[in-house]
């Protein structure tokens, strides 16, 4: 009985409970404990059953002196109401506060009284509350516990246990040639197929088998949860950093010795944070899913999609034959991001800046591989939304130079380093100046003068366009009222808002504010949006576009043709202005499409009573077609490059005017 007497020592699961000796009671038990314990201790108060005081002093005195973590001296036996001994063992722990406690184990201990033909008998009326069962040589059942029928009903045959025929024909092979057996397997019940751990042992006298089993798939659930919620998104059900680098450290191995390639695309979502902070983060959340859901639809089955949190995504994919397959999927990506999203009753748009890096072109370890990646993203974010760029070394410079900037530019706001230039806007055909375009400027103490493309997506990010936004109206608005006090006749300026700048909730109360505080009349104040910010939420735009109507300004769409605006929502705006793309200008007279494109947009704007200016003209070939187009204004190098205040007025003086018009926005000289 030798491997019998091993198996029932160690049968599952132990009792196991823990002592709180000065408060003289047992603040913690498993389950077997609660069962093994249930008549052997005192009574229960505020929930934790209580010890004798003969116990309590028995366990302080082998406790003074003991240090934590050793083992007592002594062995506690016990006997279970069912008659069962058990050897019950503890070790010191620390209970906080400079207390000790005593962490306790209960070993059942197999008593050799039992006979030969007794002991299978004997066996069961000790381990009826238990999964136990007797089989014979062949695997034919004999006889088990109560326990082991409820949990597993009747049965002929040990193999009737097994989920799967060679999951039986295995155990049986391996229990042939060794006399015990433990192994954790799924098992057949009557609620269904359930993880156990079984431990088998054989009787050599009567080459019975006996069976303990342990029902553990709670147990296992648990450590499914855990592995879940430690390795994927609980938003996305994607899986998370940490299965991102066990991924790329693996894909590093095995491209190294394989001499093979692989890459990364590290994507940022464009103005997330503004989505989140105007509409709420359940919106937020929801957007997140739709957008995992359609870059998960855009890359190739061989890639593998994670998110690292927040509006942060990155794609790996093995097994590259150039850069080029990388690019492709960023491409895809970018595509299919020009859909709206439906996320809370409304059609939400949202792009993505992608960089690109692959090993061993870009990096040799995994860090840097993420790292350059995320350089490029910047990159990408930095220059325009919807973009991708590969992985330049330089570009960890630009990296740097972002997180420089970052940190003084809300010192920069306090200190007023901003100021603004002015590019004129001409009238066809007589080329009159008529406005001018305003572009912000940051006029570092150190660095010099900074362009609109290195500052605003830090201000977006951080939230500091809201102020900064803020400033560049009272600026304009301060503007005319000088001009106005220097003599010169009444002009209409305009600015350019920002997306977040424009998801705020209060923008119509505060252009009012500034209007009423420096005294300009609103008629000679014109705000410029641009396509995808109406279209974010269109409803919710045309109500605060008409509360701007109401306050008397004038509203034009800029960069028109560079979103995805519908023509049924173009006519619901409030708008008086379209100002047209440059990047449709570049190549008028050269591009066929491009040629019909403007020709298009400047009819439909004039069969809509809108008046259409177009922005980067730079040559005469440029003038001359707008002008058949009958396009209304143009403005770009051919006339002026931006000028500050002071050359500005000198420019009207020098060319004169009667009707100025002022704007804002975030493009490079």
């Amino acid at each position: 009985m030798t491997d019998l007497s091993k198996l029932l020592q160690c049968k599952m699961p132990l009792a196991a409970w823990v002592i709180d000796v000065e408060q003289s009671s047992v603040p913690w038990c498993n389950g077997a404990a609660e069962a093994l314990l249930a008549d052997s201790l005192g009574e229960i108060k505020s929930g934790q059953r209580m010890i004798g005081e003969a116990l309590k002093e028995r366990i302080s005195l082998y406790l003074d002196g003991v240090e934590e973590g050793k083992s007592l001296t002594f062995d506690w036996p016990f006997i279970s109401k069912e008659g069962i001994h058990y050897s019950c063992t503890g070790s010191v722990i620390s209970l906080g506060q400079k207390r000790k406690g005593l962490s306790v184990e209960a070993h059942p201990v197999m008593t050799p009284r039992l006979s030969r033909d007794d002991q299978d008998v004997g066996l069961l009326a000790q381990f009826e509350t238990l999964s136990f069962a007797i089989f014979d040589e062949n695997g034919v059942y004999c006889d088990s516990s109560k326990c082991f029928k409820t949990h597993f009903g009747n049965i002929n045959n040990v193999r009737e246990l097994f989920a799967a025929t060679d999951a039986a024909d295995s155990f049986m092979s391996r229990f042939t040639q060794q006399e015990s057996l433990s192994q954790e397997i799924m098992l057949s019940t009557l609620r269904g197929v359930r993880w156990h751990r079984i431990e088998v042992s054989q009787n050599k006298s009567t080459q019975k088998i006996y069976l303990l089993t342990h029902d553990i798939q709670e147990d296992r659930d648990h450590e499914v949860a855990l592995y879940r919620l430690n390795n994927y998104d609980c938003l996305t059900n994607l899986p998370n950093r940490n299965l991102l680098y066990h991924q790329l450290e693996n894909a590093l191995v095995n491209a190294s010795k394989r001499q093979r390639a692989f890459g990364i695309l590290y994507l940022d979502l464009d103005g997330f944070k503004i989505i989140n902070d105007n509409f709420g983060h359940r919106v937020g959340d929801e957007l997140i899913q739709r957008v995992a859901e359609r870059i998960k639809g855009s890359i190739p089955s061989g890639a593998c999609l994670y998110r690292l949190g927040g509006d942060e995504f990155v794609v790996v994919l093995e097994n590259i034959d150039s850069i080029e397959d990388l690019e492709n999927i960023a491409k895809n990506i970018m595509q299919n991001a020009s859909n709206t999203y439906p996320v809370a009753k409304m059609e939400m748009m949202i792009t993505a800046s992608i960089g690109i890096a692959s090993y061993p072109q870009h990096a040799n370890d995994v860090d840097n591989l993420l790292k350059n990646a995320d350089a490029a993203m910047y990159r990408a974010k930095s220059t325009a939304h919807n973009m991708y760029f590969v992985y330049e070394n330089k570009m960890a410079d630009n990296i740097n130079a972002h997180l420089t900037l970052g940190g003084g530019l809300r010192k920069a706001i306090e200190e007023e380093q901003f100021v603004l230039h002015y590019q004129p806007k001409i009238r066809l055909p007589d080329e009159s100046v008529v406005g001018a375009e305003a572009l912000i400027r940051w006029s570092h103490p150190e660095l010099g003068m900074i362009s609109p493309d290195q500052f605003i997506p830090l201000a977006e990010e951080s939230g500091l366009i809201i102020p900064l936004g803020e400033w560049v109206i009272c600026r304009a608005c301060r503007q005319l009222q000088e001009w106005r006090e220097a003599g010169y006749r009444p002009i209409k300026l305009s600015v350019n808002l920002s997306s977040r700048q424009f998801m705020q909730a209060d923008l119509v109360d505060m252009v009012q504010r500034i209007l009423e505080e420096t005294g300009v009349d609103p008629k000679y104040f014109e705000l410029e949006l641009t396509e995808s910010m109406l279209m974010a939420d269109a409803q919710q735009s045309i109500e605060k576009l008409h509360g701007f109507r109401k306050l008397g300004l004038t509203l034009s769409i800029d960069d028109f043709g560079t979103g995805y605006s519908s023509l049924a929502y173009l006519k619901k705006f409030p708008i008086q202005t379209l100002k047209i793309d440059r990047s449709f200008i570049h190549d008028l007279g050269l591009d066929c499409d491009n040629d019909a494109i403007v020709k298009a947009t400047v009819a439909m704007a004039n069969s809509l009573n809108l008046k259409v200016i177009a922005e980067g003209v730079e040559n005469r070939t440029q003038v001359d077609i707008l002008n058949s187009y009958k396009c209304q204004e143009v403005q770009g190098y051919l006339f002026s490059k931006p000028l500050n205040s002071v050359d500005f007025a000198l420019y009207m003086d020098i060319h004169g005017f009667y009707n100025v018009s002022v704007a804002v926005e975030n493009d490079s000289v």
